[in-house]
């Protein structure tokens, strides 16, 4: 995957060469500096150019992935791990889909979990917002389980059982329809 904000980087140090700039230090190089040649800056012009094209091409191809799709065939193939993060079940489920397919997002199981009565978002103590399961969310088998950071600071961490899992698959179109 092309890294745009090193490619943009690249560009502008190119640019700025091919136009007799000191990148380091904005300071204008000396006429008989060999960046000064011409035909050494017409080649920088020429490779700056090449960059946008790359960039051109790498934002269409990212516009250009197929929607995300997964047949019930390969949902029931996904092996299921329990208790399982919302995280680590999209990573999953996204391990099943092709490369030039927009995969799946935490964000778009979260949203709709929480359309389905399932998660509700809820404002903590400290006033941040979290998920956490509804009754009917508990029912199915979503849970939290006490954790520590890597500060040793406790967190509730939202868990999904092997059928809410398997609830999620069986439902993962409509998920990614959002």
């Amino acid at each position: 995957m092309i890294d745009i904000n090193k490619l943009d980087s690249a560009k502008a140090w190119i640019e700025k060469l091919a136009n007799g700039i000191n990148p380091l230090n904005d300071e204008l190089v000396k006429d008989e500096d060999l960046i000064n040649n011409v035909r050494i800056s017409r080649c920088l012009f020429y490779v700056s150019e090449l960059l946008s094209e790359i960039k051109l091409q790498s934002s269409v191809e990212k516009r250009g992935r197929k929607a995300f799709f997964l047949s019930a065939k390969d949902a029931v193939n996904i092996p299921i791990m329990a208790p399982n993060g919302i995280a680590n079940f999209v990573r999953l489920v996204n391990g099943y889909i092709s490369a030039d397919m927009k995969p799946l997002s935490t964000a778009q199981v979260i949203k709709w979990l929480r359309n389905e009565g399932l998660l509700q978002e809820v404002t903590k103590e400290d006033g941040h917002k979290t998920n956490l399961p509804t009754e009917n969310g508990y029912k199915l088998g979503i849970t939290t389980e006490v954790q520590r950071n890597l500060e040793g600071l406790e967190f509730q961490k939202v868990v999904y059982s092997a059928d809410a899992q398997r609830f999620m698959l069986n439902n993962i179109e409509l998920i990614a329809a959002l």
